[in-house]
C-alpha cells in the first residue's frame, strides 16, 4: 500500500511511504530507502521489529486525538498525518487547504467481526474504536479516522469480512 506521511511544518503532500506488511515480514520504503525485516506484536500497538541486518527496536504506534499517528521508536517520537495517495495529491494541488473526509471505514484485512461498538446516529471522535475484528487470531480495533456521525453499520458480530469491505459509513457533512 502507498501512503504519505505529512509531518508538522512539512510540504502539504507529505513524504511518500510504501508499506508492505505480511506478518511476520514487513518492508517500508521512503525516499529510495528500504527498511525490511520481521515484526512481532508484543501488545496493543506495540511491536518488536528486527531489521534484515539484525537490529532490534521496540515500536509503539497509536492514533492521536486528531486522527494523526504517533510512532515511538526507543526514545524518539514521530507525529504525522498518514494520508492515502489521493488525499496527498489533493493537498499538493491546493497547497494544503483541502481536507478529505472519509465516507466510510473499510476492513484493512480479511477477518471476522467480533464486536460493533457504535450505532447509526452516534457521534464519534477521531481515534475512537468503531469495530473489533479478529484477524490471524488477534483482536484488532478499527478506529475512526475523523470526527463525525455514523450513518450506518454495514456488518454484524460474527460476520466474516474481506479486505476493503465497508464496515461503517459516515454521514455527509451538513455544510
Amino acid at each position: 500500500m502507498r501512503y504519505h506521511a505529512r509531518f508538522p511544518g512539512a510540504a502539504p503532500g507529505g513524504v511518500a511511504l510504501r508499506v508492505e506488511a505480511l506478518p511476520p515480514s514487513y518492508e517500508i520504503e521512503t525516499e529510495g530507502r528500504v527498511l525490511a525485516g520481521n515484526a512481532r506484536r508484543l501488545g496493543d500497538g506495540v511491536w518488536s521489529l528486527v531489521t534484515a541486518e539484525g537490529r532490534q527496536a521496540e515500536v509503539r504506534i497509536e492514533r492521536t486525538a486528531d486522527g494523526g499517528m504517533r510512532v515511538r521508536i526507543g526514545a524518539v517520537t514521530f507525529e504525522f498525518d498518514l494520508l492515502d495517495e489521493l488525499t496527498a495529491r489533493a493537498l499538493l494541488a491546493t497547497g494544503g487547504r483541502a481536507v478529505r473526509r472519509a465516507k466510510h471505514v473499510a476492513a484493512a484485512m480479511p477477518g471476522r467481526v467480533l464486536r460493533v461498538l457504535v450505532a447509526a446516529g452516534d457521534a464519534v471522535t477521531a481515534g475512537q474504536p468503531l469495530v473489533v475484528l479478529e484477524a490471524m487470531k488477534m483482536e484488532n480495533e478499527v478506529k475512526s479516522p475523523q470526527d463525525g456521525v455514523i450513518s450506518g453499520i454495514a456488518v454484524a458480530a460474527g460476520q466474516p469480512v474481506n479486505a476493503g469491505e465497508v464496515l461503517v459509513r459516515f454521514a455527509a457533512d451538513p455544510a
